[in-house]
């Protein structure tokens, strides 16, 4: 039966301009993760990644920003 295995958004730039998606996927053991990545802007730049944060932790970042902006 087909499953859905990844979704991804593009949420837009970073502070250095590099575009970033988030992408939520299930992992090999059943896990829902996300992963933020900023793509690389030349050969020189590796672009950054953070995965395996859960729904959770997104949820809380939110949450962080809504406290934060007050």
């Amino acid at each position: 039966m087909p499953q859905l295995v990844e979704q991804k958004v593009d949420i837009g730039r970073d502070a250095y301009g590099r575009r970033v998606t988030a992408t939520r996927k299930r992992t090999y053991d059943g896990k829902t993760v996300w992963e933020l990545r900023s793509e690389p802007m030349d050969m020189r730049d590796e672009g950054e990644r953070m995965s395996g944060l859960s729904d959770e932790n997104v949820r809380e970042l939110v949450q962080a920003l809504d406290l934060i902006k007050g």
